[in-house]
């Protein structure tokens, strides 16, 4: 696997990411290393007037009101008894993938895999967030969202419970070992602007707790202000540097920032800014086909999730946003529901999956994402005849007046999103899923004609997923390469040139991309230039042919251009299909192919990676024809 010279590195990031993104990370790094950057972000912040607790909250409001207003039905079920009692314990669900014991005031800034304890003396912008020594800093950012207060919450209210007191120790116990614009979790603005999410759900839950006392409000409140300051001074690392689901989150809670704290300085100006670059953000990053500028399934919903929250705000608070907010909305959830395996709820693990679920009100395991597509559906239609509801859902509370005109479509039914590159073919059984991307936007992995199939809830054709962004190059090419999908290789190569972190160079190019009904068919077509980084023009052309109603897929790979030893067709079988699937590969020949089996890895859950053997076709022939269909025994 070749790997990208200092001069294709300089060019690919001239040529993808544009001259504006690379003149401000250069500045940017010479106010960081300079000293410059730190003048914006104090340490010791000024005490300002903030509003007594009492008065303030008479007014003070979030999606989710306080306990005793709530109006849902009540149901204390054990996993949810189970799941709460462990954090009581300390015992935090990382990533959504594996619990980790935390205990001592320190636990904030110990990194949970590695033990590294982080420097809280030091101003944010002497933090790494690549380290060798430390690890992954994303570990020691996960607990500090506070996303496991909603099951507290959650808890407390179908138990009858009251763990107020424990809540507001948990908040002072952060505060008193994160210094403001000090240590490691003052490194991301996006952490920073969840924290004050979840802070300020949880003191809308308790705001009649007598544990919510003034001494402990004034000291939150004057957390929470310089948190959302430093968000608004490093706002523009985020709109031009990144543009993903940070700059959506970060706009967000500028705007929210003012109608909370109305009267603190900066906060009507933070307001105007914010709702207007998330309006234009949401514009920019969600496709006018609904599919999303990251190019990953689980970052589709964590900008889901973002917009329930913001449309049911808004919308409490008095306000509308611009008509196009609503609308991109309304297309992401139809891109979501879409592309949904009809039986298990899951979507597949398609694109960078880092563990994300900002706001949890679920039971449901992290890969399904019904719930998160429900309360979306709740903000934006109402509660409206036949609609399926829940628990989240009620959380987050119903349109009072529906933003857009329900619509219903056929059960079984192909659908293209041409602006993203997807496809999909959806039956009662099945889920046939095509990416053909022609990128505009950076790409998330090497994986363009990535083919997923589903069947009876069963990922027949699965995605390797992500696993970890700070890990072993070997494990980052496999992940975030091509051999972790089910594509095709020339010469060992992935489809594109891989670059430092998230960077790819040579992005692989969508030429053609067509859909079609025939009587007993479904007929998805699509074409890539790919390997660019070879020199070579090399075009890989995907058919595959569906037999509606029976779970059978017939696929023709055909590859044009000059490769120099061999293609691998790889195809990813979970062991339910291994054992009651057949898989039949010819060449351009007739010539029936036999698979290498690999040791690969599948990886559902960040973090976590289990083997999995995948199968490997080698040809010197150009053509690759694969009949999927169920043995004697399914």
């Amino acid at each position: 696997m070749r790997k990208a010279s200092k001069w294709q590195l300089i060019k690919g990031i001239f040529f993808n990411m544009g001259w504006g993104y690379v003149l401000f990370r250069a500045r940017f790094e010479w106010m960081r290393k300079t000293g410059w950057l730190k003048k914006r972000f104090p340490v010791d912040p000024p005490l300002l007037h903030y509003p007594a607790w009492k008065p303030f909250s008479s007014g003070f409001f979030w999606v989710w009101g306080a306990r005793e207003d709530l109006n849902m039905t009540k149901s204390p079920v054990p996993v949810l008894q189970e799941k709460a009692l462990k954090i009581l314990e300390g015992k935090i669900s990382l990533f959504n993938s594996f619990e980790h014991t935390f205990s001592g005031p320190d636990s904030w800034i110990i990194h949970p895999e590695t033990g590294y304890r982080y420097d809280t003396s030091l101003h944010w912008t002497q933090i790494p967030d690549i380290s060798p020594e430390a690890g992954d800093i994303k570990y020691v950012w996960e607990k500090s969202r506070f996303t496991y207060l909603h099951t507290l919450m959650r808890y407390d209210f179908h138990f009858g419970s009251d763990h107020s007191e424990w809540v507001m120790q948990e908040l002072e116990s952060w505060m008193n070992r994160n210094p403001i614009n000090r240590g490691p979790n003052f490194r991301c603005s996006q952490e920073i602007s969840l924290r004050c999410f979840n802070w300020l759900g949880a003191l809308s839950f308790y705001r009649n707790s007598p544990s919510l006392t003034e001494e402990r409000w004034q000291k939150i409140a004057h957390f929470l202000y310089w948190q959302l300051h430093h968000v608004w001074e490093n706002i523009r690392f985020s709109r031009i540097a990144v543009r993903n689901n940070h700059a959506i989150t970060e706009c967000l809670a500028l705007y929210i920032s003012g109608i909370i704290f109305p009267d603190l300085p900066g906060t009507q100006k933070w307001k105007e800014k914010g709702k207007a670059w998330f309006e234009e953000e949401i514009e920019y990053q969600v496709y006018p086909d609904g599919s999303y500028i990251q190019h990953s399934m689980n970052y589709h919903r964590v900008m889901v999730q973002l917009l329930t929250l913001a449309i049911r705000f808004a919308e409490l608070a008095g306000e509308k946003f611009a008509p196009v907010v609503y609308e991109r909305a309304g297309k992401a959830l139809d891109f979501l529901r879409f592309c949904q395996d009809p039986v298990s709820g899951k979507m597949p693990n398609y694109g960078a999956n880092d563990g994300a679920l900002f706001f949890q009100f679920s039971d449901y395991d992290f890969r399904n994402y019904t719930s998160q597509i429900q309360a979306l559906e709740a903000a934006l239609y109402g509660k409206i005849p036949g609609m399926e509801e829940s628990e989240e859902s009620e959380w987050f509370g119903y349109a009072a007046v529906p933003y857009l005109r329900a619509k219903t479509g056929p059960s079984e039914s192909m659908h293209m999103f041409p602006s993203g590159g997807y496809a999909a073919i959806k039956e009662k059984e099945t889920l046939t899923f095509l990416r053909c991307g022609r990128h505009r936007d950076r790409p998330s992995q090497a994986d363009n004609l990535h083919l997923d199939i589903w069947y009876r809830g069963d990922n027949l054709l699965l995605d390797g997923g992500t696993y970890k962004y700070n890990t072993k190059e070997s494990d980052i090419q496999y992940f975030f390469g091509s051999r972790s999908h089910n594509v095709i290789m020339a010469d060992g190569e992935n489809q594109m040139l891989k670059g430092p972190r998230f960077v790819w160079l040579y992005w692989s190019q969508a030429t053609g991309f067509s859909a079609r009904q025939e009587e007993n068919e479904w007929i998805l077509s699509g074409e890539v230039l790919a390997f660019a980084q070879t020199g070579r023009r090399i075009v890989h052309k995907r058919t595959i042919r569906k037999t509606r109603g029976q779970p059978i897929w017939k696929i023709e790979d055909r590859i044009s251009g000059r490769f120099e030893k061999s293609l691998e067709l790889l195809w990813h079988p979970s062991p339910f299909a291994l054992q009651h699937f057949s898989f039949e590969v010819k060449d351009g020949n007739g010539k029936i192919l036999l698979p290498s089996t690999e040791t690969g890895y599948v990886s559902d859950y960040y973090g976590r990676k289990d083997a999995l053997p995948f199968l490997v076709y080698e040809s010197e022939n150009p053509v690759f024809s694969t009949v999927i269909s169920p043995k004697n025994n399914t």
